[in-house]
């Protein structure tokens, strides 16, 4: 290996306590390394246009990595870029300027959506290049694998850096996310928690409106029950006295039939009293004219006969006063009769109209049974719909109590948004 013959030495030019020491002695980089990159320098140099032409020849064979050139810059940008770059990497300094044109480097790979993979790929095919020609130029395998270890070390710290960039930068545009999703969240949950508490309190202020109509129907429907029942009491009352109406009714017409069969037996006697009558009408003419007969004797008998005259005559008094009386009693039967007439049309009218009142009540009767029926229907609809209602009282009850657990855990929602 070749220099120039001065005293080189490389230089590691950061603040005391940088946190990028940590990463350089991790990596094994020194100023040593340092000098030794400075002083081979002069070897990569002339090369530099073959090893980026090479490097953005193998990028450009994966179709993603060429459209994303393309879309953003041009290859021949990108070489003159890298060709400082890697220029720069055997300046043997490393100082804050080296570190902010890498991690700059890296944030634009990261803006034109430069995945870290490809970025680590291209990396190796770097050190491949470098390898290569430190092969061509250092003989002394021993002083060949100082320089190799070298550029490794100082390759390894640039992917470090690069890597670093990505991950701070992904971390940032993480947490900005992180930030705009919290912030979103908190307004969804914010606008969420002042939905469900108009929500709760309109909702709070339809079941109180419901509970109170519900309590007027209830005391409705307890008023409406009573008034059934009490329907149904007088239903039943109106019942029993349509029953007994009926039987008294039907008693009528037993004792109407009873009467109506004691004077069909009155107007038979009557035909036998009238025969008897009839008879003793006869009898009676048949005396008169025995007297009539007894006087004319008695006549011609003269003195003998007077004691049978008077006989005669008394006779024939007795004939005429039985004849006055069987008249009297003709004409008392006559009047009977019509007057027996008379009450058996009446008892017909009042059987038909017995009957008649008979059938109304047992059609009044059946129209109680069926409003006692329809009482008992309605009390008994009126009690299910009352026990209904007080179920969707309880249901009432249990939904105030889910919306106010609704409210209480709206508001802790609300609160542990706000804390985020």
């Amino acid at each position: 290996m070749q220099d120039d013959g001065q005293p080189v030495h490389g230089e590691i030019r950061l603040p005391s306590g940088h946190p990028l020491y940590g990463q350089i002695r991790l990596s094994g980089l020194t100023e040593a390394d340092l000098t030794l990159l400075r002083r081979i320098q002069p070897h990569i140099l002339p090369y530099m246009k073959d090893v980026t032409r090479t490097f953005y020849s193998q990028i450009t064979d994966i179709n993603e990595l060429r459209d994303m050139i393309m879309a953003h810059s041009t290859l021949e940008r990108l070489q003159s870029t890298l060709e400082r770059h890697v220029s720069e990497m055997f300046n043997g300094l490393i100082d804050h300027a080296y570190i902010m044109k890498r991690i700059k480097i890296a944030e634009m790979h990261r803006q034109i959506g430069l995945e870290t993979k490809w970025y680590i790929g291209a990396f190796q095919t770097l050190q491949n290049e470098l390898t290569a020609i430190l092969y061509i130029h250092i003989g002394e395998e021993a002083r060949r694998i100082e320089a190799i270890l070298a550029v490794n070390r100082i390759l390894s710290l640039e992917l470090q850096l690069v890597v670093q960039a990505y991950e701070e930068r992904s971390r940032m545009e993480r947490e900005q996310s992180y930030q705009e999703v919290k912030e979103e969240l908190k307004g969804s949950v914010s606008q969420l928690s002042g939905e469900l508490a108009r929500l709760t309190t309109d909702t709070n202020e339809t079941i109180l409106q419901f509970t109170r109509k519900g309590l007027e129907m209830k005391d409705k429907i307890a008023l409406t029950t009573q008034s059934a029942t009490k329907t149904q009491d007088k239903a039943h009352r109106g019942m029993e006295r349509m029953v007994q109406f009926s039987d008294g009714i039907r008693d009528i017409d037993l004792n109407a039939q009873e009467m109506q069969s004691q004077i069909t037996e009155l107007k038979n006697t009557a035909l036998r009293i009238r025969s008897i009558v009839g008879a003793v009408k006869e009898i009676a003419d048949q005396t008169g004219l025995l007297a009539l007969n007894a006087s004319i004797e008695a006549a011609r008998a003269g003195e003998q006969g007077a004691g049978f005259a008077i006989v005669a005559k008394e006779v024939s008094k007795l004939a005429a006063h039985t004849k006055d009386t069987v008249a009297d009693i003709e004409e008392l039967m006559g009047n009977s009769t019509l007057a027996t007439n008379a009450v058996v049309h009446r008892i017909r009218l009042v059987k038909d109209n017995v009957a008649a009142v008979h059938e109304q009540a047992d059609g009044t009767k059946e129209a109680f049974g069926d409003i006692v029926r329809q009482a008992v229907q309605s009390v008994q609809e009126l009690e299910r719909f009352m026990a209904q209602m007080q179920s969707l009282q309880a249901m009432t009850d249990n939904i105030v109590q889910a919306t106010n657990e609704v409210a209480a855990s709206a508001e802790r929602l609300n609160e542990t948004a706000l804390h985020l």
